[in-house]
């Protein structure tokens, strides 16, 4: 907290805000950051930890102007995808988005995991006018999303598609709770169970501030510890319209 609280007089718009934010978040998910800890992650109360959430100066600063983000509920009508070229990892993946390519969680068997990936689809709402936090998160630099970065603005076309609204480590560790699936002595959500009553799952900021690399008790045992870094939303079902490209990252001409 003190980490994202040192630049909270300081910053001068939202936008710095969350580069702030996402800086230090993709900081305390390193490896050597979780290793680090000493007996594995904390494991508090969840009222604790909303309750350290809601000193936070930087999320009251952005809630200010993006309280969606913050606090949700979602902006349906804001929401961004960003396709990375392929990386030898991930020699299959594409900068387009394609309904083909959409992997629905009665696909294909589910890996226990806070964050799954190859499952799904991950958006991050745009600033008014500005960047998305993934965005933000790629202009840190990593070698596992090469260049060109391709921007996709998505509208969900289905307003009856319910989406989760996780705002804190009680509604984490309730979600947790209502769809536990059990692994090696820590408990994960259910992924298919999730999306037989949801179309997707939006993770606020201030949850993220509140859950992330921490253990929540539930009804099964312990919540493994969730490390989101920035809002986003998982979408469990496929319910867009034709993407429309925003921006290629360097342009054309650059590349």
């Amino acid at each position: 907290m003190t980490d994202l609280d040192t630049a909270a007089a300081a910053v001068s718009d939202v936008d710095a805000g969350l580069r702030h934010f996402t800086a230090v978040m993709a900081w305390w998910t390193e490896p050597e950051m979780a290793a680090a800890l000493a007996g594995g992650p904390a494991v508090i109360d969840p009222s604790e930890a909303d309750e350290a959430a809601e000193s936070c100066r930087l999320l009251r600063h952005l809630a200010r102007d993006e309280r969606s983000l913050v606090l949700g509920p979602l902006e349906r009508a804001r929401q961004h995808w960003i396709g990375t070229s392929p990386h030898e990892l991930m020699p299959s993946r594409q900068p387009a988005l394609a309904r083909e390519r959409f992997v629905a969680p009665h696909a294909e068997p589910i890996p226990p995991s806070t964050k799954p990936f190859h499952l799904g689809l991950y958006t991050s709402t745009a600033q008014r006018g500005g960047p998305s936090m993934w965005r933000m998160y790629l202009d840190q630099g990593s070698t596992l999303h090469p260049l060109p970065w391709h921007t996709w603005a998505l509208q969900v076309t289905d307003p009856t598609a319910e989406v989760v609204e996780i705002s804190s480590a009680s509604a984490w560790a309730a979600f947790v709770g209502r769809y536990p699936l059990v692994h090696d002595g820590s408990v994960f959500p259910d992924w298919r169970k999730v999306a037989e009553d949801y179309a997707g799952v939006h993770m606020t900021l201030r949850a993220i501030v509140a859950t992330q690399g921490l253990r929540f008790p539930v009804t099964d045992g312990l919540a493994a510890a969730p490390y989101w870094d920035v809002e986003s939303v998982l979408w469990l079902r496929w319910h867009f319209s034709s993407p429309r490209l925003v921006e290629i990252t360097p342009p054309h001409s650059q590349e």
